[in-house]
């Protein structure tokens, strides 16, 4: 697999800049972050705010005395709020917490006031009922030497937010939560070994417990919101799995491992049930490509390699930093082989709601969190999004089954 040296300070200042296009936007409804508006008056007024970013338009007031839109296009707008505390304390130093319910689609922000300025959080209501109706369970390939110089970066980070964290290893460790898996050891020719006693692990003590299984490696980093999104029109009872899908060794095409990738339910009980003991269907022993070879055995027992792409066909899972796909490269580089479909770079790479990025080392780790969680402009407003409706399996899988790749290289 394709590896990486040191990132330069170049390499760190391009994240940072792509950080806020592919975080911010999303997180305008998943994070805790807090924006600052200046209190002009003890009562809390959205006037202004709407006509900043809507010039020419206007907010009128219904005989009560409400503001209401007078535009269609703010009917999703999360702006029409009543104010249920208004009365900030006037002593510096002082906090003061009240909720701002919005009155349409009873979602919550709650306000706190600081030294006479107020800090809007945005509200979570859409990536809480992910949480709830997305079970992701998540689970880290590393290893011993590794445990506290990257895996514990990952806790700290992106871990926390799937439903359930788990860390593989040959060596248990408490601090971590490292599972020591049974017969497994260290080094490149036994990550398809470890991989597949991960896979079988997981089937045996949380199978039911969640809807999809993400792997991942000890230096990728995932946007689980942005992960759930995707697979919530999508069926965790179809033979199917997503990721960044690459086109050499593999018929239908076979998923990244740096990237990580995403088996449904019945695609983990499948791989468990029908390969894991079947060396005529999966590999067993040593040796072997971890991604390549579990391509193989998922097509091997029925399960479909899906696209994972974007609406405008950009992609969400990627085996490199974003710095590598955000800046135009040499076209002879290994990955323009790979890829299975046809694809750009630049800004043009990369969906707004990616997923996940490979080679991110610990302290970008903290920055990737930082810019796309807490980091926001001042004046771009939150959004109500619509999630999409359910997909239909059938056809997806039909097609994916037989897809061919576009890519010329």
């Amino acid at each position: 697999m394709y590896s990486q040296g040191g990132v330069s300070n170049l390499k760190l200042f391009v994240t940072l800049m792509i950080g806020i296009a592919i975080g911010f936007t999303f997180s305008q409804v998943t994070d805790t972050s807090k924006y600052e508006i200046p209190n002009i008056a003890n009562t809390v007024r959205y006037q202004d705010l709407w006509t900043q970013s809507n010039p020419g338009q206007e907010i009128k007031e219904d005989d009560e005395g409400h503001e209401e839109e007078s535009t269609d296009n703010y009917v999703n707008e999360v702006l029409d709020h009543d104010v249920i505390s208004r009365n900030p304390r006037e002593d510096n130093g002082q906090e003061e917490e009240s909720i701002i319910r919005d009155t349409n689609q009873n979602h919550s922000i709650k306000e706190t006031v600081v030294n006479d300025y107020r800090y809007y959080e945005v509200n979570t209501t859409i990536a809480d009922k992910l949480y709830d109706e997305v079970k992701v369970l998540c689970w880290i390939l590393t290893g011993p030497a590794n445990h506290q110089k990257k895996a514990i970066h990952i806790k700290n980070t992106w871990g926390s937010r799937c439903n359930k964290l788990l860390f593989m290893s040959s060596q248990e460790d408490e601090e971590l939560g490292a599972v020591k898996l049974p017969g497994v050891g260290e080094g490149r020719g036994k990550l398809w070994n470890k991989t597949r006693e991960a896979f079988k692990y997981v089937y045996e003590h949380y199978l039911d417990e969640y809807d999809w299984f993400l792997k991942a490696d000890d230096d990728t980093y995932v946007i689980v919101e942005n992960l759930r999104l995707f697979l919530y029109p999508m069926s965790k009872d179809a033979p199917v799995y997503f990721g960044c899908k690459f086109k050499p060794h593999v018929r239908q095409g076979y998923m990244s491992g740096g990237a990580g990738y995403v088996l449904s339910r019945t695609a983990l009980k499948r791989f468990v049930e029908l390969g894991h003991n079947n060396r005529m269907i999966c590999r067993k022993g040593l040796g072997g490509s971890e991604d390549a070879e579990m391509g193989r055995c998922l097509q091997n027992v029925g399960v479909v390699a899906g696209d994972s792409r974007d609406e405008l066909l950009r992609g969400r899972f990627f085996p490199t930093q974003p710095s590598g796909h955000l800046k135009p490269k040499d076209k002879t580089s290994w990955y323009w082989r790979y890829i299975f479909y046809k694809t750009n770079d630049g800004l043009d790479c990369c969906s707004n709601y990616a997923i996940s990025f490979h080679y991110v080392q610990p302290d970008q780790m903290y920055v990737m969190d930082y810019l796309i969680y807490q980091l926001k402009p001042f004046g771009i407003l939150p959004t109500y999004l619509e999630l999409p409706p359910k997909h239909n399996m059938d056809e997806l899988l039909d097609k994916w089954r037989n897809e061919v790749s576009d890519n010329p290289l």
